[in-house]
Order: structure tokens, then C-alpha cells, then sequence
């Protein structure tokens, strides 16, 4: 009898479970599953939504060749990577360095956590049109500070040189606070122990980084690297609103090159094809990510 009562609790509870979840899982199936299944579908085909009432034409592997064989496409590609690479690059080295400071009981360290808020408060596209009101090379204060160091003013993102490494530090700013706030939550769950006993083996202060912190950092640093890898390579809403792709094709990022492809010239074919060799790009650099840290027992 007792058995029997706690199943019927268990079945009950089990039909109220799956009612209150309903909602969320139809939410993420219509959102985003089958979303991804679609496009993936519509890459095997030719669909423009430029010709009235057209349908998608089955056409096999022809636009994922035509993605390979694009000049554009692999250009673009370079430009992503050069831009995630000293991204984030900068992003651990100034991270680890913030992440150390808020994590000592410093009279600033409150006052340094609540600044680092403020990149975090700002959304990408409000991010992207302030600095580049202030890159101007008429009215931006930029350019107003380094002409009090006798540096000429600089065309910053109407400059084929310097557009790149202008969106670099916009991303920078606005990303840094996500890395070290990582590095210090896994800086503040090294137990003091640890250090404790380095410091009765008589280790200096770099001592205990660099044979106790960062060691036991390491999960942590994998953690914000993947994170990271995912957010750099789909950049998108910073670098438009800033440059749009230009000037030329410098900071035409393979985010803008897809939404070129299916929301300016409606090829939705090609651009679905460009976005799954992306993903499947991004999948190979994290699973060889991951193999070479797991590998080396880096995590």
C-alpha cells in the first residue's frame, strides 16, 4: 500500500514536472533547434528571396563549395581570427593581472570591481556607437588627448591600418571584465592552506603565483579561453555599428560577410552554408582546444 501511494506521488510529480517545463522546452525547439535544423537544410538548397514566391531548389553540395572556393569567405576568416587571437590575447594577460588585484584586500579593490562593472552595463551596440563618436577624426576625444602629446590626429576607423586594432580595443574594454571576474572567482577558491604552506617552504610573493596560483588557475583560464573563442569568432554587433566592414573589407569580420550574404543580398543558401562551416570550424578549434589541455592535464 505505502509503495503504492509513493508511486502514484511519483507519477503525479513527474506529470507536473513535464507541464511546468513544456513551456521552456517548446521555447528553445522553435527558437533555436528548429531554427538550426532549417538552415542547415536550406544550405543543400538555392533560395533567394529576392525572386517572388520562389521555393528552395535542391542543389546538393554546391554552396558549401562555392563557400571554399571564396576569396571573400577566407579573408574574412583571417580578419575574425586576427581579431580573436589579440583579443584575447590582451584580454588574459590585463585579466589575470586585474584578477589578482580585486582579489587582494586593497582600499581600492571595491572601487576597482564596481568599474569594471561599467563595460559589462553597456550594450555592445551602444558600446560600438560611443567609441565611435569618440574615434572621430574631427570631434573625437581621442584624438584631442594625443594631440596634447604633439601626436597628429589619426583617421582611427577610416584607416585600412588602424580600423582592426581600433574594434580590438573597443572589444577589449568591454570584454575585460568578464575574464578577470573568471580568474578571481577561481583565484578566491584556492584555499589559504595552500598558501600557508608555501609560505612555510619559504616561497616569495611570485613564488606562490607562479608554482601555486596559476597551476591551481588553470580551469578556471580554460573556462573564460572557451567562452571567449565562442564570443570573438561571432562578433557582431560592435564591429557594425562601428565600421560596418570597412574601410574596404579590413574589419569585414565572417559574421558580416553571413549577414551580407542573407539579409542584404537575401541569398539565404550561401549565407546558411557560410554559417555551418563556421560552426563547424569553431567545433574543430574548441575540441582541439580541449584535446591538447586535457592531453597535457591542464584541467
Amino acid at each position: 500500500m505505502v509503495l503504492k501511494i509513493k508511486n502514484n506521488l511519483f507519477l503525479k510529480n513527474k506529470k507536473w514536472t513535464i507541464i511546468f517545463l513544456l513551456p521552456a522546452i517548446l521555447f528553445i525547439f522553435f527558437t533555436y533547434i528548429y531554427p538550426m535544423i532549417y538552415s542547415f537544410i536550406l544550405s543543400f538548397h538555392s533560395y533567394s528571396m529576392l525572386i517572388p514566391k520562389s521555393t528552395p531548389v535542391f542543389i546538393g553540395l554546391k554552396n558549401y563549395i562555392n563557400v571554399i572556393k571564396s576569396i571573400d569567405f577566407f579573408n574574412s576568416l583571417k580578419i575574425t581570427f586576427i581579431f580573436s587571437f589579440f583579443a584575447i590575447f590582451f584580454e588574459f594577460i590585463l585579466g589575470l593581472i586585474l584578477a589578482l588585484l580585486i582579489t587582494i584586500k586593497l582600499k581600492i579593490t571595491s572601487l576597482l570591481r564596481v568599474s569594471l562593472l561599467i563595460p559589462l552595463m553597456v550594450t555592445p551596440v551602444v558600446a560600438g556607437i560611443l567609441w565611435r563618436l569618440m574615434y572621430n577624426p574631427a570631434y573625437g576625444i581621442i584624438n584631442y588627448f594625443i594631440s596634447l602629446f604633439g601626436i597628429q590626429p589619426q583617421t582611427w576607423l577610416g584607416s585600412i591600418a588602424q580600423a582592426l586594432p581600433a574594434v580590438i580595443n573597443v572589444e577589449i574594454w568591454q570584454q575585460l571584465p568578464v575574464f578577470t571576474f573568471i580568474l578571481a572567482a577561481g583565484i578566491m577558491a584556492i584555499p589559504n592552506e595552500v598558501y600557508e604552506a608555501g609560505m612555510v617552504d619559504g616561497c616569495n610573493r611570485f613564488g606562490m603565483f607562479w608554482n601555486i596560483t596559476f597551476p591551481l588557475l588553470k580551469p578556471a583560464i580554460v573556462v573564460a579561453l572557451l567562452l571567449r573563442i565562442i564570443d570573438t569568432v561571432r562578433i557582431f554587433d560592435v564591429v557594425y555599428t562601428m565600421t560596418q566592414g570597412g574601410p574596404g573589407a579590413s574589419t569585414k569580420f565572417i559574421s558580416l560577410l553571413i549577414y551580407e550574404k542573407g539579409l542584404k543580398f537575401f541569398d539565404i543558401g550561401a549565407s546558411s552554408a557560410q554559417s555551418w562551416i563556421l560552426v563547424m570550424i569553431v567545433l574543430l578549434i574548441e575540441f582541439q582546444f580541449l584535446r591538447i589541455i586535457l592531453r597535457k592535464g591542464l584541467y
